[in-house]
């Protein structure tokens, strides 16, 4: 969430809640507002840590030719470091869910069979088949996403 969303949120709190303020001796208003702020702050991370959020300036010369790559109908490898290319895919594996990330990881990163996903996991064959679909299809949506924003 970027840092002037916040700002508004925290402002939108305290006017809703400026009735739920009692004055007390010792407890000052401004000891109440930072309560309010550090509380929305904390549950502002816990939904970060949940749904990491990637912006366009958080990314690298060689992530965003990576990003380009994913999004383009090419088949032409994108010149990265590895770190960069380590880096763009985590942050997109980051927006999946465990078990997507998990057989997308496996099957993907891993190169391991479907069959050998079966037995890491217990999930059927159709099943892993279909998980890792969606969660390649929602890989490729994020980095669209991602993409368009930047034009925008």
């Amino acid at each position: 969430m970027a840092e002037e969303d916040l700002l508004q949120e925290i402002l939108v709190k305290m006017f809703q809640k400026l009735e739920q303020y009692e004055v007390r001796e010792g407890a000052p208003f401004e000891h109440w507002l930072s309560r309010v702020a550090v509380r929305t702050c904390l549950d502002a991370l816990r939904a970060e840590k949940r749904r990491p959020e990637t912006r366009w300036e958080d990314l690298s010369e060689g992530e965003l030719r990576w990003l380009e790559f994913m999004v383009s109908e090419e088949s032409s490898v994108p010149d990265a470091s590895p770190e960069e290319t380590r880096e763009i895919v985590g942050r997109l594996l980051a927006q999946l869910s465990p078990e997507d990330r998990l057989v997308v990881s496996l099957m993907d990163l891993e190169q391991k069979s479907v069959a050998e996903v079966t037995q890491i996991t217990g999930w059927n064959g159709p099943l892993v088949k279909i998980r890792a679909f969606r969660a390649r299809r929602k890989l490729r949506s994020f980095a669209e996403k991602l993409f368009k924003d930047k034009s925008l």
